[in-house]
């Protein structure tokens, strides 16, 4: 009976052993979850200030030029690292412009490690046109939340991944319509990222637009590190579109506003000049 127990004690033992054991194996591993169980969950959506900048999308500026924001009716592509699935979320806006984001197509967890969410906008993929922005900007966005957890919303923090250039002109000339000349008219795109110019450059219109201190200028969104050299004017009163050259170039930069002051005058002159209080020696203001 005593060499019986002795034996029960010793299984027993043995038994714990292992148990801690295999908890210990599966906290370094991280415990599997139920499959469809535990969907990610997005607990608020924001651009960053450090970065501002439709045809069909809805992201749009702030009136004062300050920034972007999202206008609600967006779909953003998620993944979870590790997991080939690809979600896809809807950002809603109330009235009161709180942000809200609902699962169209969720992605789950699948076990308890924490791992990188990234989310991008758009949600698809492939080439993107930037060639009509005189009717509405183009946007896109990527974002990243490191050490994201199955039992936590994450929140996301958007960057831009398109520069920004703006155009204000002075002078007697009524302005009404700038290209920028020799830009590529559109880029491939993939999960947020941009990976390449389509082959080719064109004339690249800018959207015209007032904010709410009065400042009338143009702008568009345009591919990182393209030169920029030439600018196209045309207006009522110009007898022909004119050619402003700037120097030096500029090369914009992801998530930067590239702002240039131009004058133009009707009498048939025209001075072009960089804004010396607001562009440093690289043609680039500070971030958005």
């Amino acid at each position: 009976m005593i060499r019986n127990w002795t034996l029960i004690k010793v299984l027993a033992l043995a038994a714990i052993l292992l148990a801690a054991c295999t908890q210990d194996e599966l906290a370094e591993q991280g415990n599997t979850l139920p499959d469809g169980e535990y969907p990610l969950q997005i607990g608020s959506v924001s651009i960053t200030a450090e970065a501002s900048e439709e045809p069909w999308t809805r992201v749009t500026e702030k009136p004062d030029g300050s920034g972007s924001v999202f206008q609600g009716g967006e779909r953003i592509g998620v993944r979870i690292a590790g997991s080939e699935e690809t979600g896809i979320y809807l950002i809603k806006v109330d009235d009161a412009g709180n942000v809200t984001v609902s699962p169209d197509k969720p992605v789950y967890w699948k076990n308890t490690q924490t791992a990188t969410v990234t989310a991008w906008y758009p949600a698809t993929d492939g080439a993107l046109d930037l060639s009509g922005q005189d009717k509405g900007l183009v946007y896109v966005l990527r974002a990243t939340a490191d050490n994201a957890s199955y039992d936590t919303p994450v929140s996301l923090q958007f960057k831009h991944q398109l520069a920004k250039v703006r155009v204000v002109t002075k002078g007697t000339a009524d302005v009404g319509k700038i290209e920028i000349v020799g830009m590529p008219t559109g880029c491939n795109i993939q999960q947020g990222e941009i990976i390449g110019a389509l082959v080719g450059s064109s004339r690249l219109p800018m959207r015209r637009t007032t904010y709410q201190d009065g400042t009338e200028c143009w702008e568009a969104n345009v591919v990182p590190g393209e030169e920029i050299q030439v600018f196209s004017v045309s207006g009522t009163n110009l007898a022909i579109s004119r050619n402003c050259y700037i120097s030096p170039y500029i090369t914009p930069e992801a998530g930067n506003v590239h702002t240039i002051m131009l004058t133009v005058n009707s009498e048939g002159t025209q001075s072009i000049r960089l804004s010396t209080d607001s562009i440093g020696s690289n043609g680039t203001e500070q971030p958005q």
